[in-house]
């Protein structure tokens, strides 16, 4: 059993996260894979949407821009959503009864390789044996170049997909597509499912399901998602992932009973983790699920929970250690996502720590503690800031992870675990955040730095 031990050092190059709450954004844990260390980041999903060439989105929700297109009388429009409708339903149904040939009917039958590429969709979705799935429309999109591809009868639409995974989504959620139809012979067909894929959220059309042919393998609570044929690492991933969540129920004390999806898949973007060419150090992400997505009902959204990707480069590497970390957000995902990054990823590497300590024994964390406290705590002024976090060359997770060690000896675990949920509940912005620490903790976040500042290694 390999044990990869954690480090502390910002990811070079990662943008600092925008303001807000990190629930609209989900909670992206990067792990890096540094010197034989691990370093783990957070990483804010808005980001990849901001970074998109303008030119490249269309504001939503807006169908009409560019060239107008063509007017239609109200019955028309009726007959066509009416008929887009239809299709939508009868993919469900398709999956729902593992009926390939109802699930292909609507698709373009001069397009063989659209259809092959909804042939492996529709066995991704099966094999994944959804408790619920369902398509809807939400609303129409114009694109002036896939009109001009695809004809004056083209039209777009965002469509909301709703499912949920046994024993991994305690409620339904829901993701985002786009899909494009035009009417022929009378009929009308899909001819594209990605024409809208830039103008939709982080991770749309990203999903497991979506990248190509998946094995699945179930453990009690784990779910393993690897390339068709993949088997013996799936296996090692559901027997890594059981370990780790034995060490979250062990050391995190928040009753979290759920289930976790763990992605080992051979490409570099699945969901909202995007592991570039050159980004060989990020090792795994765990990205938001959403029971309503952001600007749905809420500008925030609600997060239900999150799945794990791992880097295809670093699929070897992955350990109990690892996920450990990675599940601890996932365990916590469903509060809020409002607490302060310092907490967030200082809870996490207490778990991931408290695993090392039991595998190694208390020398490897007692080093590690003793570094932070010579060589981290030095180099900053305060508590690591969510808008410095990434940006940091210090060692802000080993600030972070003994900022929690300190909380975990003045109060106990129980009582951290309780400050977590408020603040990651209610901390939605800095006077909300200080009320909850002062009263919980009696520290402010100035003086719970200067006790760091004195903090004292016990052996």
């Amino acid at each position: 059993m390999s044990v990869t031990t954690p480090s502390s050092a910002a990811p070079p190059g990662a943008p600092a996260p925008p303001p807000g709450p990190r629930r609209w954004l989900g909670l992206l844990v990067a792990v890096a894979l540094v010197s034989g260390g691990v370093v783990y980041a957070v990483e804010e999903r808005e980001e990849d949407a901001r970074a998109r060439p303008p030119a490249a989105r269309i504001t939503p929700p807006t169908p009409n821009q560019g060239t107008k297109p063509p007017s239609k009388t109200a019955a028309a429009i009726a007959a066509r959503r009416l008929a887009v409708d239809t299709i939508l339903l009868r993919r469900s149904k398709a999956v729902r009864t593992r009926n390939a040939n109802l699930f292909l009917a609507d698709v373009d039958p001069a397009n063989a390789e659209l259809r092959r590429q909804q042939r492996v969709l529709f066995d991704n979705l099966v094999e994944l044996d959804f408790a619920e799935i369902g398509y809807s429309q939400a609303e129409e999109r114009f694109d002036p170049v896939a009109a001009r591809e695809h004809g004056a009868s083209t039209y777009l639409a965002r469509v909301l997909m709703r499912y949920q995974i046994p024993k991994v989504d305690t409620d339904p959620v829901t993701t985002e597509l786009g899909y494009t139809f035009v009417q022929r012979g009378g009929r009308w067909i899909l001819v594209d499912d990605d024409d809208l894929d830039d103008d939709l959220g982080p991770g749309a059309h990203r999903e497991v399901w979506d990248l190509g042919p998946i094995e699945v393998r179930h453990g009690a609570r784990v779910l393993a998602v690897v390339e068709e044929g993949d088997t013996e690492r799936a296996k090692a991933i559901v027997a890594e992932a059981t370990e780790a969540l034995a060490q979250v129920t062990a050391y995190w004390p928040r009753r979290w009973r759920g289930s976790v999806l763990v992605a080992a898949l051979d490409d570099t973007e699945v969901r909202d983790a995007r592991f570039a060419d050159e980004d060989v150090e990020s090792a795994a992400s765990a990205g938001s699920t959403f029971s309503s997505l952001p600007g749905q009902d809420t500008a925030d959204g609600t997060v239900s929970g999150a799945y794990i990707v791992v880097n295809p480069k670093e699929r070897d590497r992955i350990d109990e250690i690892l996920l450990s970390h990675e599940i601890t957000h996932v365990a916590t995902a469903d509060l809020g996502g409002y607490e302060p990054l310092w907490l967030a990823e200082g809870a996490a590497e207490y778990v991931s720590w408290r695993g090392i300590e039991e595998i190694s024994g208390p020398g490897e964390l007692a080093k590690w503690e003793q570094d932070v406290v010579d060589d981290a705590l030095p180099a900053l002024q305060s508590l690591p800031s969510d808008l410095g976090f990434y940006q940091s060359n210090a060692d802000v997770y080993g600030v972070s992870w003994l900022a929690v060690r300190l909380l975990v000896r003045e109060l106990g675990l129980s009582k951290v675990e309780e400050l977590y949920e408020d603040l990651a509940r209610h901390g939605t912005d800095q006077v909300n955040r200080d009320r909850i620490l002062l009263t919980r903790t009696g520290f402010t976040e100035a003086s719970l730095w200067l006790s760091l500042k004195d903090y004292r290694p016990r052996r």
